[in-house]
């Protein structure tokens, strides 16, 4: 199962990297419509969830700015100032960096930790366990959010990719 989800989180990763490949900085923070999640804050909001997950499967993930969450978290309003977000290598270079950490972590998984119980008990009504978020995670969220990131392009005028 596990190799499964690390083939899984491959490949949404490579689509989410395919489509911010040809984006300058500039065009990171352009937003269609007020409010609308824009390239900076989907790349910032993945890279705080592969931390909270590296976390979660027990590795030791790089500690967020305060605002962080602030900024990127599900629930937060992206705004179109360049100025409030990083620079598109920032963000593919410490997203590279906790992926490989989370590459490297899964495979020492066991199924009892596959099987212990969400540490965050407002959580674990939608994943009761370590098993059923890792699997939720590989599977939906990242492609969630490649899916906003082809739209953006598309409303941008932007090629397919």
């Amino acid at each position: 199962m596990i190799q499964a989800f690390i083939g899984t989180l491959n490949l949404t990763r490579s689509a989410t990297l395919k489509l911010v490949a040809d984006l300058t900085d500039a065009q990171l923070v352009l937003q269609p419509a007020p409010k609308t999640n824009h390239p900076a804050w989907v790349l910032g909001h993945l890279y705080m969830v592969d931390c909270n997950f590296l976390t979660l499967i027990g590795g030791k993930a790089p500690e967020l700015e305060a605002n962080w969450k602030e900024i990127y978290a599900g629930g937060s309003t992206p705004v179109a100032d360049r100025s409030k977000y990083k620079t598109k290598a920032w963000y593919l270079e410490h997203m590279a960096q906790v992926r490989k950490q989370i590459l490297e972590q899964l495979p020492k998984l066991t199924a009892a930790d596959l099987d212990k119980p969400h540490p965050d008990p407002a959580r674990r009504e939608r994943f009761p366990t370590i098993g059923h978020t890792i699997f939720m995670y590989g599977t939906w969220h990242e492609g969630y959010h490649a899916g906003q990131l082809s739209t953006w392009r598309r409303v941008q005028g932007l090629p397919a990719v």
